[in-house]
């Protein structure tokens, strides 16, 4: 099968302003997330983890540290609104669920639901002369 060139194309729109996206973690919650290739996103955690680098002098960052550093990146350029929820969406709440060691699992569920938003929707075309024999491995054919 052959794959349009141009389905492959971020929706950089969409990516900005984001989208509703269902957590595959959490069944019946959507969560309204910008893509984790937003620019400032992007700046602001290698800065962090330049930051971090510096502060830990070569040993690595503690999983939990480093979990709580995203998830404040997460919290402030990425997470919008979430529904399905026993609670609503506040940045409040938001915080205490993205700012603590004790949210990496919400945290992890927001990163995925990110990183799902810049996915497309590839679209397939029908190859051009079906019944053709297709090129052989060495690319010049056989020998006679």
């Amino acid at each position: 099968m052959t794959i349009k060139l141009s389905s492959v194309k971020a929706d950089l729109s969409r990516e900005e302003k984001g989208d509703w996206i269902p957590s595959p973690d959490f069944p019946g919650v959507e969560f309204n997330v910008s893509s984790l290739h937003l620019p400032a996103y992007q700046t602001a955690l290698t800065l962090m983890e330049q930051r971090l680098a510096r502060a830990y002098k070569g040993v690595p960052v503690p999983p939990h540290i480093r979990t709580v550093e995203v998830g404040k990146l997460l919290h402030k350029h990425i997470l919008h609104d979430w529904r399905g929820f026993d609670e609503p969406y506040s940045e409040e709440v938001a915080s205490g669920m993205m700012c603590e060691p004790e949210g990496r699992n919400f945290i992890a569920a927001v990163q995925n639901c990110a990183a799902m938003v810049s996915l497309t929707d590839v679209e397939f075309v029908e190859e051009a002369g079906k019944n053709s024999s297709r090129p052989s491995a060495t690319g010049s054919g056989e020998k006679a």
